[in-house]
């Protein structure tokens, strides 16, 4: 995570207000020259917005001679035709969540024409593009039609995820769908999924994230719970994550090498680290408890 700073006030955005924090150029380098000295195989370059970052130029600079596969998580809307052109970066993926008024009803008037440019754009100029949607009460009649648009684009990748409870979701609980109403909508999707885990652990087995201020952490949602800094050096960090065995999971359902128990922090959020994600369970068809 790059920057916290965002063109956009998504209402349902996990992050929460900005403070406009950049992480700094000589840190960043640090932090990939150390991530491809451990042979990691993806960066995932986020924000906010990334392309809000006060030296992005320079990132981008940078990010041209790096030899591992470099993706970008953008709103679409700087993806001019002449910013794509120079973009150093081997996918990009754009949030839509929904179709215009769905999508809209979330990050403004305008945003889904805007985006949808930008993914055409980007498709346009050769890039492999992948799509993010928040499930959410105000798209779930759009989910076929989307799935129809993207795969006619030629969108490489779709993942559909649950919106969790933090940041400016706090404020607009009206967003947030029972289990039993958004579990199944998690069966919409398709390509390959950008959190795997491994085979007898949890999600985000080979995931970290390092946040705008240089703080690194199991993923974004475990900000307050923060491994360390990037001053120790990636790796002394990264050492200090526990993956969760699958083992370890309060569950005895028969489908948990599938499910990998879902999201660890939604997990929490029902109260039990070592609980079910009851999205997942509704998904599969099970009874969550909740």
């Amino acid at each position: 995570m790059i920057t916290d700073r965002c063109n956009l006030k998504c209402r349902h955005c996990y992050i929460g207000e900005p403070r406009g924090e950049d992480l700094p150029l000589d840190r960043m380098i640090r932090v990939l020259e150390e991530f491809e000295a451990l042979q990691g195989l993806r960066i995932l370059i986020s924000g906010g917005e990334p392309l809000m970052h006060g030296e992005f130029e320079a990132v981008n600079d940078y990010l041209s001679d790096y030899p591992l596969r470099r993706v970008l998580f953008s709103n679409g809307l700087l993806l001019k035709e002449g910013t794509l052109r120079g973009l150093n970066v081997d996918e990009i993926q754009i949030s839509i969540d929904g179709l215009r008024d769905a999508h809209d009803a979330l990050r403004g008037r305008g945003g889904f024409d805007r985006a949808m440019a930008a993914v055409r754009a980007a498709l346009e100029c050769g890039f492999d593009v992948s799509v993010s949607t928040m499930i959410h009460p105000g798209n779930l009649d759009d989910f076929d039609r989307m799935e129809e648009l993207f795969r006619e684009l030629g969108v490489k990748s779709w993942a559909v995820d649950v919106p969790c409870p933090s940041g400016r979701m706090r404020l607009n609980t009206e967003l947030c769908l029972r289990p039993e109403v958004a579990g199944g909508y998690l069966a919409y999707g398709y390509g390959e999924g950008l959190h795997g885990g491994g085979e007898g652990f949890a999600c985000g087995l080979h995931l970290v994230s390092v946040l705008p201020g240089g703080d690194v952490a199991k993923c974004a949602f475990y900000a307050d719970r923060a491994l360390g800094h990037v001053s120790e050096g990636l790796e002394t960090c990264w050492r200090r994550l526990r993956p969760l065995r699958l083992a370890d999971i309060e569950c005895s359902c028969d489908v948990l090498d599938a499910c990998r128990g879902g999201c660890r922090y939604r997990a929490e959020l029902f109260g039990n680290p070592l609980g079910r994600d009851p999205y997942r369970c509704a998904f599969f068809g099970l009874d969550a408890g909740v």
